[in-house]
């Protein structure tokens, strides 16, 4: 499948990246809580993906559904899988089924995760990293060779770690040719969703639509 499918949903399009088995440090709590309040931020305009996996993918989608329960609204949600693979688990289907739109959405591209890591960074406008493993990193750093915004929840442990010591120059930088002023270092889930909300990226797409 190509991307043509995705120019139906809304945008900007709000990629979430993060492990399916989290490393320390990562705390549920804001992942869920991070879900709740990007969805209340897309009520105005926008989507939000992430690669259907366990962990944090799925604890982000609980905070968004908690919201859409709330407010009997659907979810504003898909999910990125490679073709020819089964698809997120049951749990995301069952927490769908509690949505207005009550099914799960869901896209593919790529024959493999390597490739659909690729999809990601260029169907989103902008990335948001916590915790992670390598596949996170390879996530993060694509989308930056895309010059897609980087928000990096920073204190969550694993690659969002690395990547907020590649941004303050604590390890050796990677020969790339990356703007690392894509990159922004926040400290907790409101700081992400305050900075989204009053950026200039988040308003070249709500003003005057």
């Amino acid at each position: 499948m190509g991307l043509e499918n995705l120019t139906n949903y809304e945008k900007p399009i709000i990629g979430v990246i993060g492990a399916a088995v989290p490393l320390p440090q990562y705390d549920e709590k804001e992942a869920r809580k991070l879900g709740y309040e990007l969805r209340k931020l897309v009520e105005r305009r926008g989507t939000l993906f992430t690669g259907g996996v366990p962990g944090i993918g799925f604890d982000f989608y609980q905070g968004i559904v908690d919201y859409s329960i709330e407010k009997n609204v659907s979810d504003k949600f898909f999910v990125l899988f490679p073709e020819g693979q089964m698809g997120p688990p049951e749990e995301y289907f069952e927490l769908a089924k509690k949505t207005k739109n009550c099914i799960l959405r869901i896209e593919k591209a790529g024959k493999d995760m390597e490739e659909r890591r690729t999809h990601l960074a260029r169907i989103a406008d902008a990335l948001i990293i916590i915790n992670g493993a390598e596949g996170t990193i390879d996530e993060a750093l694509k989308g930056l060779l895309l010059r897609k915004q980087l928000l990096c929840l920073q204190n969550s442990g694993g690659a969002a770690e690395v990547i907020a010591k590649l941004k303050k120059g604590e390890i050796e930088r990677i020969p790339l040719e990356i703007d690392y002023d894509l990159i922004r270092l926040h400290n907790s889930t409101e700081e992400i969703v305050n900075y989204l909300s009053n950026s200039n990226f988040y308003k070249s797409y709500t003003e005057d639509k």
